[in-house]
């Protein structure tokens, strides 16, 4: 069911409404943490009493018992829904569930590991509230020191930026994210299976700001968002929102064709002098080369058609294993998905 509701025009609440913000947290085995991700909602709700606050706990599919100690922590006041994912679908994707199921006119990303300042709620909600659609969360300093896979990660969201469909992408590379009700409308339409939500948050448009943070070191634990998560990501950023990787592809056939007529004039050239050497080394060379540029291009244009494949079965982007609904959000909430539910399997 599509919540109903009272807005004005552009998705904004109607004049004398009380707003209400949505906090969606995804979480994969963060049972340790699961009191303080309840703590943290608590906080928000009594620095912002002019706000209903709605706490959106995403399990993505963690061995753990991570929903179990969240609705554990929860008390008889506390407004949240609890979700449950059948398996580990990825954190974009748990995301793209707590969206669709939330029910505030706003909706803020949260890290499960507590890693954004009290005050920078504030800033989020200052700059909605200011007229934007679209805040990006951008830290100022990170919690983890620069190294190999930051310097990447940099480098991925320059280079994203500049040959993306996505210009707004911010080069410095998000961390969070605050979108209004319309602009999550939007995002629930959208049905990319292999999906970067941020890039899919900059793609909508509207009106986009940027607040900066000071990132906070992780309370405990280690994060989950391992080197090959990275990976698939980078590459499903690219195929959904960048034509840049068939562009390098031609650029190279037209490199690879030009040395080909240069060298076949060298080796006529060559031809006439007695004694020259053969070139057979640079000519085994060069075809090792073609050969592995051809195969590094038919895997690009694989991955392309792998994911037009994904997205032409229109398999659900998650599936449900079960959710809860405590306090105030247990009225009908949330939007229409494409998500797969228990009770659809039995028909």
């Amino acid at each position: 069911m599509r919540a109903e509701q009272s807005s004005s025009a552009g998705g904004r609440p109607a004049a004398g409404t009380r707003e209400t913000l949505s906090l969606v947290v995804p979480a994969f085995n963060e049972y340790e943490g699961a009191g303080e991700i309840v703590d943290f909602y608590r906080d928000i709700v009594a620095a912002h009493p002019d706000l209903d606050v709605e706490l959106v706990v995403v399990d993505d599919g963690s061995s753990d018992g991570t929903a179990d100690a969240v609705r554990g922590a929860l008390a008889d006041g506390d407004r949240a829904v609890v979700i449950s994912l059948a398996r580990n679908f990825g954190s974009h994707a748990a995301i793209t569930a707590g969206l669709s199921e939330c029910s505030g006119d706003v909706a803020l990303t949260l890290s499960a590991d507590r890693q954004e300042p009290l005050s920078a709620i504030a800033d989020f909600i200052a700059a909605w509230r200011d007229g934007a659609d679209i805040v990006w969360g951008l830290r100022s300093v990170r919690a983890t020191k620069s190294g190999p896979q930051e310097t990447f990660a940099k480098a991925f969201s320059r280079i994203f930026n500049a040959t993306s469909s996505v210009p707004t992408y911010p080069p410095s590379g998000p961390s969070q994210i605050l979108v209004s009700r319309r602009v999550i409308d939007v995002l629930t339409t959208m049905p990319e299976t292999n999906r970067n939500v941020l890039a899919m948050v900059a793609w909508v448009g509207f009106d986009q700001r940027e607040i900066h943070f000071d990132q906070l070191p992780r309370p405990h634990g280690v994060s989950k968002w391992t080197t090959s998560k990275k990976a698939k990501l980078v590459i499903d950023s690219f195929v959904e929102f960048s034509y840049a990787p068939i562009r390098w592809l031609t650029l190279l056939g037209l490199g690879g064709g030009a040395a080909g007529v240069l060298l076949l004039l060298t080796a006529l050239v060559l031809a006439f002098f007695p004694g020259a050497p053969s070139g057979t080394t640079l000519l085994a060379g060069l075809i090792l080369a073609v050969g592995g540029a051809q195969l590094v291009g038919i895997g690009i244009l694989g991955e392309y058609l792998w994911r037009a494949g994904d997205d032409a079965r229109r398999r659900p982007v998650y599936v449900l294993r079960d959710l809860t609904r405590s306090g105030s959000a247990s009225q009908d909430g949330g939007v229409d998905v494409p998500a797969a539910r228990p009770d659809d399997a039995r028909g």
